[in-house]
This record gives C-alpha cells, structure tokens and sequence, in this order.
C-alpha cells in the first residue's frame, strides 16, 4: 500500500454499504432514531435519471408515512391499466384487451412511475430533515472481518471493515457507466448533488468497528460475497434494452401501460413522468458461466430503437430526445440466507434478482430496508430485545421466494413466447396477473407468527375485529380530526416516527357503558388501575427522540358533533406546557360533506364493532401486532413485554411527556 494513504480506526453503531434504495430506507430509520450510523457508496453521486421507476401502491403508502408522497404525487405519472396489443387482420396490431390494475378498496394509491433518482432525492431529503447523517460516496469497502465470539453481547463491536476514501488519485464509479445521456433537465434540487464531491488528495484507509451492518450494495453484493452466502436459481439470464425517450409515434397507447407483441418479438411500454416513455425490449438469453459470454457492447441504442419499431409496425416510432439507457443481464435469484447472526443483514437486490419488467425490484428492496432499519435502529437504541431481529429473515425472505415465483410465470410472457400462440396472451397475463396483484401491490403480505406478531389461536378472525389481522398491514381509510375536523388517511396519520403506537378504537363513547371502558382503559394507560405499571412508562426511551417507545391514538366512531374533545381522558391527548394538548391525537370515524373519501365506514372496512370497539398495536411499519378488546390490558403488556426492555425499577415512573423537539 502506498505509504503516503492515511489509515485512522473509528466505531459506528450502524454501518450500512450501499446508498441505494434499500440502503436509504434503512438510513431513514437510523435518522429518525437518532443512531450513530454511517452509510457508504462506492458511487460518486447519486442517481439522477432512468434506473427503476415503478412505484406500488404499498411502496406509497410509506411515503406518505414518512411525509413525502405529496412530493411523489405532484411529479409522478400514475397508470390504472395495462392493454395487451396483438397481431390482427392483414399485419396490423389491435388491442386484444386491457388488465385493470388499481382496486380502490385496497388503498388511496394507485402504480405510480418516476425515475429511481427523484426517489432518493425525497428519501435523501427526509434523512437530512431529521439528522446530519450523509452519504459517504467514493468509498470503497475492502475487507469483512467477524467476529462472532462477541456475537451475544450487544455493546460489542463483532464487525470489522476496511474501506478506502477514493482521493483524486484514483477515480469513483460514476453514473456515466450506466449511459446517462440527459442531465440537461435535472430539477434544481438535485444540482447540489451532481457537482463532484471534494476528495482528499491520496486515497484513505480506515477501518470501521461496528455493532451491526447492512448490506444493501446490489446484485452482486460485496458483503454476500464476503459472508460467502450462495446465490441459488436461474441457470439463465435475459438481456433487456431499456431506453427512455419523448416519443414522436402514431402508436394510439403510446401513453398507457402497453405490452405490444408480434412476430418481431414483445416489449413493454411505460409511459413516465415529464413526457418520457420507457420502452423495454427483451434481446437474448444466455447461460449463466458459458464460455460465450454475452458481449454487452453489442446493445447501443440504435439497435433498441429498431427492435421497437419493427415490434410496433405498422405504427411509426422515432425519438429525438433520449434521456438514459442501459442492459440489463439478470435472473431469478435469490440468496441462501439474509442474516448472520442477527449482526449482519442483506437487504435488496444483495438478496433477491429477478427481470426488470415487474415494477417490483425497487418496491421489494425498499421494503426490505423499511423492516430492518427499524429493528437494527430501534435495538442499538436500547429498547428493542435483540432476539426479535431474528424477525428480519422471517419476514422478508419469504416474500423474496415469492417474488421470484412471480417473475418465473411472467417473464415466459416476454421471452418465449411463440409468434403463433401470442393470441392467448391476454388471457394468461390477466391470469397470472390476477394471481399475485395483491401479492405485487403489497396488499396481502403475511408476516408470520413471531414476537412481533401474534395471531389468533388457529388463524381465526378476531370476532371483534375481523380486518385488523397481526402481520398484516392497516387497511389505509380517511379519517377526521377532531379537534378542526380535517381529514386524513391513516397511512398519514401514523407517522413513521420510530414508535408502536396503541390504536384506541374507543367506539362509540355516547354509550355510558362504553364511556365506562375507556376511562377503565386510561387508568391503566396512566398507571392509575392497580394492574402494573403504565405501558406508557414501562420501556426504555428512544435516547433524544421520545420518552416512551409507545403513543397513543384514538379513533371513535361517536358522530363528530356529538362528543366533545375534552369528553376523552387527559391520557389520550396529554398537556405539552408550551405545544399545548395533542389535538392530534383524537380522530374519529364520521362522514364528512366536504371529503367523498372520508365516508364514515373505517370501522366496517375493519370489522370492528362501532359501539365496543377494540384495542390494536401498529408496529413502527404500520404492520399490526396484536389485537384485543379494550379490556385485555394483561395480553397487552405481555405482548409489549416481549419485544420492548422495560426499565429498572428506579428509572419507572409517569410518561407524561412524549416528544422530545429537538
């Protein structure tokens, strides 16, 4: 090594390699709760254009969860169908049929596309809202080392890692590798981050000790590598050309989600933000380790653009602004595993690969970095049990398994299919598709059985609230403020702030018996019932952020103008002595005039009864925990008692002040 190369040692909390999307949904987290972490890429800038660009409706609702879907929204193009275009009479294409792929029962939200780099400005934004944690780019990480004799001892530092600070003696990898074309109609907030970054004059080395570390560096993951986990699937790959462009064609769907085949082959068509069309278009398979190895070269834009015109004939197609480009060479993989020992975790694309056509791989990394940030997060805080990290792997890795299950029945729909059988395509994309929407949408996505989770005996319903499922997230309904009657969805209204929160679903409290069971319900909130201690004050803080790891929310299905404010106990919208009381804090479930979406019906669409209500625990992702009735405060607190540490019995007492405002 060069002797002039500085070498320094340091300690983190939190390492996470990898400042993609999985990566920064785990940084959030890291800055919500305050943690020593570091976040290092070997990029030197972040994406600005192209990249994925499918956006799900669960994917959404996060966003709106951490506070800026309105951001999404404003920039993103939303689409409700999918046509299927096919072969007809004398050469021409018609539309065989079209796939609905919105339900608006499920969610607010509809498929939104926007460029994988406006997403990580918005994520990047929110990081920096809540702490000084960055990104640290052209770092390039070297060596793992393990320790796993420290394994069980959480204040230990197990992980090792050495990287190296890229100086002006050695040059990053850029986004120009990925055929970046367009820069030219960047958005003013993401000039910042395209101006180089100063480096030192020779590379760094340094070694970072570490508590625990996230590995989120993509397909061919540096720290999979090094943890020497297998990869097992697909023998295949499929090349795919993507191009995204304005369009100048006759072609009637140009603007709608489209999959158009003949016998010149299939591509998909995605219409996007700022007037930009995705084209992708399959081009050849190859064997995974075949001495011919496939000659990436070989794709330039101009044989994609004559693949899409000879696909569309006789439509025209041509374009004169080209905003990116690339090859994609992937296949249906997944990792072995994607934990080690509860230290180290995989998320992403480091876990899972697939074809690029599913508007799902940025959606499934995204949400894997959601779940594990939180629980690494929340353990280095002190206030969740370490063992419940062994969650991670039971939740995320089987939904990977089926992810790729998904992309072996769809992909045969762009790649193998025969010119004299593509009349029988719609038919079995409605099939497939139907299949696993829900799945694809993150609709139904069942955590199973754990700490986290506790179901009923038996998988049965809670009677008392049949659609409030554990390991299954809050049905999304709009809801009223009570204090000005406003209106928001819940997706809003439980903020991805780090906490669980205890969901009141008080009923209807103009029932005097009903009335009784609330107040009964807050002396124990309040630590007032001589059953134990209050839930409320009963767990180690979240250190600089929050005095309990738990709020509370109520929502009442008494008509708004019945019932009064300050008719609900002092616990349920406590007194800030300079923000005054948590007007926010009551909702209710009532019809309003001004808002269609706020239809009064929350209850119903959660199957829970309007006069007795139920008692719910939302974990931080807004997937629930448990569910009881209002009185089953003892099935409450052991379930806290299982994933949260409680205090000493000096550091107990009353959790009157909730938010620490930094």
């Amino acid at each position: 090594m060069d002797k002039e190369h500085k070498s320094t040692q340091s300690e983190t909390d939190v390492l996470i390699v990898g400042a993609g999307p999985s990566g920064l949904m785990a940084a959030y987290w890291m800055a919500r709760y305050g943690v020593k972490a570091r976040i290092i890429d070997k990029r030197d800038t972040k994406v600005f254009v192209g990249h994925a660009d499918g956006l799900r409706a669960r994917t959404l609702e996060l966003f709106d969860s951490m506070g800026f879907q309105h951001r999404v929204l404003h920039e993103g193009s939303i689409s409700t169908e999918a046509n299927i275009w096919v072969p007809g009479p004398q050469g021409k294409l018609i539309r065989q049929a079209h796939i609905d792929i919105y339900k608006v029962d499920e969610s607010p939200f509809y498929n939104t596309r926007l460029n994988q780099g406006r997403i990580e400005r918005f994520i990047l934004d929110s990081i920096r809202e809540h702490s000084d944690l960055d990104v640290e780019r052209s770092v390039v990480a070297e060596s793992l080392e393990y320790d796993e004799k420290l394994s069980n001892d959480p204040d230990s530092y197990p992980i090792t890692v050495k990287i190296r600070v890229l100086g002006e003696d050695i040059e990053a990898e850029s986004e120009a590798t990925d055929n970046e074309v367009n820069c030219g109609n960047l958005l003013s907030d993401d000039w910042a981050d395209l101006a180089q970054r100063e480096k030192p004059q020779k590379t760094q080395v340094e070694t970072i000790k570490a508590k625990y570390l996230i590995g989120c560096d993509g397909a061919h993951s540096w720290t999979r590598k090094q943890l020497n986990i297998s990869v097992e699937g697909s023998n295949t790959d499929h090349i795919w050309g993507v191009i995204d462009v304005i369009p100048l064609s006759d072609f009637p769907d140009i603007r709608r989600v489209s999959v158009v085949t003949n016998a010149a082959g299939t591509i998909l068509v995605i219409p996007r933000e700022r007037e930009l069309v995705r084209f992708y278009v399959p081009v050849q398979t190859c064997e995974v380790g075949a001495s011919d190895r496939f000659d990436r070269s070989t794709i330039t834009p101009e044989l994609i653009w004559a693949r899409v015109q000879a696909i569309l004939s006789p439509f025209t197609f041509d374009f004169k602004e080209c905003s990116w480009w690339t090859v994609y060479q992937v296949g249906q993989r997944i990792a072995s595993q994607s934990t080690k020992d509860n230290r180290i975790f995989l998320a992403g694309d480091a876990v899972h690969t697939h074809s690029p056509k599913m508007g799902l791989g940025m959606n499934m990394s995204m949400q894997d970095g959601f779940n594990v940030g939180w629980k690494v997060a929340l353990a280095v805080a002190g206030t969740l049990k370490p063992e419940v990290l062994e969650t991670y792997a039971s939740e995320r890795h089987p939904l990977a398994e089926m992810l790729l299950e998904f992309d072996r029945h769809w992909a045969p729909m762009f790649t193998d299919r025969k010119p004299e059988v593509v009349g029988t395509k719609a038919s079995d994309m409605a099939l497939i598709a139907g299949k696993f929407e829900d799945f694809a949408d993150g609709w139904k996505v069942f955590y199973p059985p754990s700490s986290l989770v506790q179901k009923a005996e038996d998988n049965v319903e809670f009677a008392f609230a049949r659609h409030m499922i554990p390991g299954e997230r809050v049905l999304p309904v709009k809801i009223r403020n009570h204090a000005d009657g406003g209106t928001a969805w819940t997706t809003g209204v439980l903020e991805s702030d780090g906490r669980f929160r205890i969901l009141v679903l008080a009923g209807d409290i103009r029932n005097p018996m009903q009335k009784q069971r609330i107040e009964t319900l807050t002396q124990f909130l309040a630590g007032q019932s001589g059953s134990g201690i209050s839930p409320l004050g009963r767990y180690l803080e979240i250190p600089g952020r929050f005095k309990s790891p738990i709020d509370v929310l109520t929502i009442h299905a008494s008509p708004w103008k019945e019932v009064e404010f300050f008719d609900f106990p002092e616990i349920l919208h406590p007194l800030d002595p300079v923000k005054g009381w948590a007007y926010d804090k009551i909702w209710c479930d009532d019809a309003c005039m001004f808002d269609r979406y706020c239809d009064g019906t929350a209850y119903e669409k959660w199957g829970v009864d309007r006069v007795l209500g139920a008692l719910v625990v939302v974990r931080p992702d807004q997937y629930i925990g448990w569910v009881g009735e209002l009185g089953d405060v003892e099935e409450l607190t052991r379930y806290l008692d299982g994933i949260l540490v409680k205090k000493s019995t000096d550091e107990v007492g009353p959790s009157r002040e909730y938010h620490i405002r930094k």
